[in-house]
């Protein structure tokens, strides 16, 4: 008959081969969650080497002489684009979603290794109880040499050291498991986050077509008849911004310097993931040619359309609007302006859809819109600038040059327009 002490290692030992059997059945299952989430991952790889080409495509579009045949490409160049992101971002929350079954059957598979470890260390424990019943003495006369109990303590003895270690070792494996899957939990709220962001770009997408479809219905695809509206708009444009410009610079505000914080970089965050300056703030050459005022009273970026802008300061949004629906070709087009405690505010332009509204409190790096290419723009891209906030206010201008057109929009003196690269 076996000792009790053999008993006990052979239940731990079958219950270490039910594990490994166990273990076995959720390792296929679990390969094959790693193999699907392998093909996502390789399918997201292709699919952002194909958007670095249409990325690398619309940069090549824009420095090319303007056309109608280029804007049609352009647009083009942006659908594909959109849909290229939407589709990235669709694999990653399927990936996500693998990467927590696979997990969460690795949580569960530790968990039954922990339980089944405890049982046997349980089993051993109810044992040595046992013999707290009997003397060192009659424990000894069970044994027919002394070796033989010696012995088996031993085995006891590192048994239980074993298992413990086991215990100790698993429950630190279940807690980093734990752990992982909370933090893909996270980032599958993330994802689908990024998902809703994206719905929005296919929104943007259709926008898109849209807007192709309405060049092709203006100038029945004809040259000719798009540089005339290039001209048409151009004149609006001209005629909007020398108004404008003259009703502001009567906009007579004193701004206090120490209203405003005083020049630093890293006091903004950057508007964009990706940062390529097109133009920069004040007289410089393009303003010359490109502005009645010769000024440019911001920077631009370039972004592709859909491209997300981020809030560069916590603040409070002070108001949202579209000049193009009053007065369509000239101004901001789609704008937010946001107010900051620091004595700053400022304003993105030419958006394509705006997140936000009037009254909401934003976070820094927060995205409050889309860039895109509406009022006067030659092309997408983002219009930042910084203001003092004394000098500007939301309201209402009423337009000579657009047949009296009502436009609510940011109204800024013009000393309340500062450089935003000394701030950011």
């Amino acid at each position: 008959m076996w000792s009790r002490g053999v008993k006990i290692i052979f239940g731990v030992a079958f219950f270490g081969w039910l594990i490994i059997q166990t273990s076995s059945v959720n390792s296929a299952t679990v390969d094959e969650l790693r193999s699907q989430i392998d093909g996502h991952t390789n399918e997201i790889k292709k699919l952002e080497i194909e958007i670095t080409g249409y990325q690398r495509d619309l940069s090549a579009t824009a420095k090319t002489a303007s056309g109608l045949q280029g804007e049609i490409n352009r647009l083009e160049l942006t659908r594909k684009k959109l849909a290229a992101d939407i589709k990235v971002t669709e694999n990653k929350i399927d990936r996500t979603d693998l990467e927590i079954k696979k997990i969460t059957l690795e949580i569960g598979r530790k968990n039954q290794t922990v339980d089944d470890r405890r049982s046997a260390l349980a089993e051993s424990l109810r044992e040595w109880r046992d013999r707290d019943n009997e003397s060192l003495f009659e424990i000894m006369l069970t044994y027919n040499q002394l070796a033989d109990f010696w012995n088996e303590l031993d085995q006891l003895s590192a048994l239980q050291r074993q298992v413990q270690g086991n215990i100790v070792v698993l429950r630190s494996l279940r807690a980093e498991l734990e752990v992982s899957k909370s933090a893909t939990e996270k980032e599958r709220a993330e994802l689908s986050r990024l998902r809703l962001r994206l719905a929005d770009q296919k929104m943007l997408a259709e926008e898109n077509k849209a807007e192709k479809d309405r060049l092709l219905k203006l100038t029945k695809n004809k040259e000719a008849n798009y540089r005339t509206l290039l001209a048409t708009t151009q004149a609006k444009k001209d005629a909007f911004e020398r108004e404008l410009f003259n009703f502001e610079s009567q906009l007579k505000v004193i701004i206090d310097p120490k209203s405003i914080p005083s020049a630093g970089k890293g006091i903004l965050a950057w508007p964009l993931d990706d940062i390529f300056i097109t133009q920069r703030f004040g007289k410089t050459v393009d303003a010359k040619r490109l502005y009645v005022s010769g000024t440019h009273n911001g920077v631009d970026f370039r972004a592709a359309m859909g491209t997300p802008v981020k809030a560069v300061l916590a603040g409070v949004i002070t108001g949202v609007g579209d000049t193009d629906r009053a007065c369509p070709g000239t101004s901001y087009g789609k704008w937010v302006l946001i107010k900051h405690a620091n004595g700053l505010s400022t304003v993105y332009g030419h958006l394509s859809l705006t997140k936000v509204v009037a009254g909401e409190t934003v976070t820094t790096g927060q995205i409050i819109a889309y860039s895109g290419s509406s009022g006067y723009s030659t092309g997408p891209h983002l219009h930042l600038g910084v203001l003092a906030t004394q000098g500007v206010k939301v309201g209402e201008y009423a337009s000579k040059s657009c047949a009296g057109a009502i436009l609510t929009m940011p109204l800024i003196s013009v000393e309340a327009y500062l450089d935003p690269l000394v701030y950011l």
